[in-house]
């Protein structure tokens, strides 16, 4: 169903903050947002902000885009959708609003950064985008693990309460820093300490760790190769589909510094 499209206003920021933290829990991450994150976007004049509406004026998608005057580049920064939207409907139609906006500016070139966004191959090329090859290097190192994990707490809660064939406590340690989500059939909920024994606990360095957020490494293959450590008694096939839950082929698409 097409939704409303329109231009981003200084009263829409409350929703479409609280839009962004029910969008960000799928991906690895969750970039710091405040307010005044959206109170600048909304301000520069280079900038082309819409929001889309469901039927009951609700927002429920939103697109960021830039122009560059100085070299006349249009960029379409950030695309971020309700969770209990179709993605690809909803953020067709706020690209299709900020490219139309950029094309009026006369850009020499317009681009979109996907980040290894699989969603955005079903977009950009239908509308004549291509691909090429960066030569950015992405860089990557955790200083801080608590931060880490308490920054992947709701990432790890959302991937856990959509499995319904698996309930009990699970545990991750990195170097001795733990994480302990239990979910049983009425909710998931974080424990900050128990001495109760795991069903499901995960041991590994925060190397690993991020490499598996990152998709870099495979957490299959991590277990039989030793490089992390698993405590269940579940049997080889359900320890395998809990791990592919917990870290799925997925590339991020936010991304915070710890």
């Amino acid at each position: 169903m097409m939704k409303q499209v329109r231009e981003m206003k200084s009263e829409d920021i409350e929703q479409v903050l609280e839009l962004y933290h029910r969008f960000a829990t799928q991906y690895v991450g969750l970039a710091r947002r405040h307010r005044r994150d959206y109170s600048r976007l909304i301000r520069k004049k280079e900038n082309e902000n819409f929001v889309a509406l469901d039927e009951q004026g609700k927002i429920v998608g939103y697109v960021s885009s830039r122009f560059e005057k100085r070299n006349r580049e249009g960029s379409i920064a950030e695309i971020v959708v309700d969770p209990n939207q179709d993605f690809q409907q909803t953020a067709k139609q706020l690209v299709d609003k900020a490219y139309n906006a950029l094309l009026k500016r006369k850009p020499a070139i317009i681009f979109a950064g996907s980040l290894r966004n699989p969603n955005y191959a079903d977009i950009f090329p239908a509308m004549g985008f291509f691909s090429t090859e960066s030569k950015g290097v992405l860089m990557y190192a955790v200083l801080d693990t608590p931060k880490l994990l308490d920054d992947i707490t709701p990432l790890i809660v959302s991937r856990l309460e959509k499995t319904r064939d698996w309930n009990g406590l699970l545990q991750i340690d990195c170097e001795g820093h733990n994480l302990f989500v239990n979910k049983d059939s009425e909710n998931t909920r974080v424990i900050v300490w128990t001495n109760q024994t795991a069903d499901f606990k995960i041991a590994l360095n925060r190397d690993l760790l991020t490499k598996l957020l990152l998709s870099i490494a495979d957490p299959i293959e991590a277990n039989q190769k030793g490089q992390l450590e698993v405590e269940t008694i579940q049997s080889k096939t359900a320890t395998n589909h809990l791990l592919r839950v917990l870290f799925p082929k997925k590339q991020f698409l936010i991304m915070d510094y710890w």
